[in-house]
């Protein structure tokens, strides 16, 4: 018999309908626990309601008519499968995952239904339930950010770090992590706008840590951790580190470009905010609409009022990671909160 439960992540609630056990599962741990059960929705509240359903092999996995879709974007993210992305206005999508997963899904009308083959929960997760997630939270004004961040404890605020994949995002936080300033998010978080202030929420997934990483930071070693079969990463969970809880908003007081790391000293620079501007479309903004007057819109004029009202910065950092949080202090002293 399936079974049907409820969650909330920020403010969207997700009711789920399957007879499969690693839906939950899968929903449960992708978020360490964070994105949790639910009380009754709210009336009014953003509702989507997901329908899963477990197949027994790929040649089960229903056939979507490309037909109606004007977007077609394919892409195989690492440690994932080859995966194709349909989009039709006003908001029809469907994910293919190659011998995994299909799922389609309605953002306007607030439905969804997945086909996933036997065992394969995780990766449908990590490759569905999160760019699906993400759009639906963009319509509530939340918008995800590739991005690690961390807590200044006395002020409340959060400062943001982003660059491209293996610029440093993870290191840089574990480090301040260990520094006093805890962690938010360490990957991916979300950010809002509210009038001229920008919040940032994070995105409690487990942390993958290269061994070169728990080479400079030792302490890390002392965590439960997990190795990935195959590859040079560690898996630490969330709740292990010095971490707060990431279902708060907490105001932006800073952005940190991430650089290549230098030999010298930290470097740190101040930057205009139409030079913060394309970093961060860069990675982050997937126009799917055609006119880009849905999500996507919304989501750049988010970014240009968070890059016009929070000071951007440039971060090499130096061989010293144990003065990065005094370094970035310093600066942060220099600009008005």
């Amino acid at each position: 018999m399936p079974t049907v439960r409820h969650y909330k992540l920020h403010p969207l609630f997700l009711e789920v309908e399957s007879a499969d056990e690693g839906v939950f599962r899968a929903i449960e741990g992708l978020f360490d626990g964070f994105f949790t059960a639910a009380p009754p929705v709210p009336e009014g509240a953003a509702l989507f309601r997901l329908t899963a359903r477990t197949v027994s092999a790929a040649d089960e996995l229903p056939l979507i008519d490309t037909t109606p879709y004007a977007v077609n974007i394919s892409h195989t993210p690492p440690d994932g499968v080859p995966s194709r992305l349909l989009a039709a206005e006003p908001g029809l999508r469907a994910i293919q995952l190659q011998d995994v997963a299909v799922t389609r899904y309605h953002l306007a009308h607030g439905w969804g239904e997945a086909f996933v083959v036997n065992g394969r929960w995780g990766m449908w997760g990590f490759q569905t339930l999160i760019p699906m997630l993400s759009e639906l939270l963009a319509l509530q004004g939340l918008f995800l950010l590739h991005s690690g961040a961390s807590l200044l404890p006395d002020s409340g605020d959060c400062i943001l770090f982003f660059g491209a994949s293996g610029a440093g995002k993870t290191t840089s936080v574990q480090a301040l992590a260990q520094q006093g300033l805890p962690l938010i998010c360490d990957d991916a978080g979300f950010f809002s706008v509210n009038g001229a202030q920008c919040l940032y929420r994070g995105l409690p997934r487990a942390s993958k840590v290269h061994r070169h990483t728990l080479d400079l930071l030792p302490q890390l070693r002392k965590l439960p951790c997990s190795p990935i079969p195959g590859s040079e990463e560690f898996i630490i969970g969330f709740r292990s580190l010095p971490s707060v809880d990431p279902s708060r908003a907490y105001p932006l007081r800073a952005l940190f470009l991430l650089e290549p790391r230098n030999n010298v000293a930290h470097r740190i620079t101040p930057l205009d905010p139409l030079a913060v501007l394309p970093q961060l479309v860069q990675g982050n903004l997937r126009v799917m609409e055609p006119s880009a007057s849905g999500s996507s819109g919304s989501m750049f004029r988010a970014l240009g009022t968070l890059c016009r009202h929070t000071p951007g910065f440039s971060l090499s950092v130096g061989p010293s990671l144990s003065t990065l949080k005094s370094a970035l202090i310093a600066v942060l002293d220099t600009v008005s909160p």
